[in-house]
């Protein structure tokens, strides 16, 4: 039944707009979908689809896919098990540390290293890549751990009504900050 309905959406090439593959026991993503180009609407609910294909792991990859609406809850897509992580103690390169330093000076006002920094465009091109820590507020040059926060999507959001939280990405300093996490927080982990 769904190999009929994909097979009709690709005959549409480019005037398909919209393919529904809802409940259909779907184990794989068709990777065929990029071929689909004018492709607006896209919903594969309640299958059992347990990852995304690499041709539709982010949907701005597609060269020529402009997707409106992209449906995919009632998948196992999300391993919902606790994996208890190996804490590491947090070694920082000296560049990690001058810059964690500078970064949080910096965010102070520091008048000094204001002055000093316009002197070294070199040093200002590689604080500029730093990022804030999402527990503790200080600035971080290296990704010590990336984690993720399920949280309400926004009102303006056109997505299904049935969707509760979204995932948000989340970067975190040293493991001294993932310990002092909520519990709606999780690392990720390869497994």
């Amino acid at each position: 039944m769904a190999e009929r309905l994909l097979v009709g959406a690709l005959k549409g090439g480019k005037r398909t707009k919209i393919v529904t593959l809802n409940g259909k026991k779907i184990t794989k993503m068709p990777s065929a979908l990029e071929k689909l180009s004018g492709l607006k609407i896209l919903s594969l609910k309640n299958n059992l689809i347990p990852k995304v294909c690499p041709e539709i792991s982010t949907l701005t990859q597609f060269q020529n896919l402009q997707l409106k609406e992209f449906y995919c809850e009632g998948n196992p897509l999300v391993l919902r098990q606790p994996v208890h992580a190996v804490e590491q103690e947090d070694v920082w390169s000296l560049q990690e540390i001058a810059s964690r330093f500078v970064m949080n000076q910096l965010a102070e006002n520091n008048p000094l290293l204001m002055q000093a920094i316009e002197c070294y465009p070199q040093i200002r091109n590689i604080i500029s890549r730093g990022k804030e820590c999402a527990i503790c507020g200080k600035s971080f040059l290296t990704t010590c751990l990336e984690c993720v926060e399920f949280v309400p999507p926004s009102k303006n959001w056109k997505i299904s009504k049935n969707l509760q939280l979204i995932p948000l990405r989340i970067l975190i300093c040293s493991y001294k900050c993932f310990n002092q996490r909520g519990p709606d927080l999780f690392g990720i982990a390869q497994v």
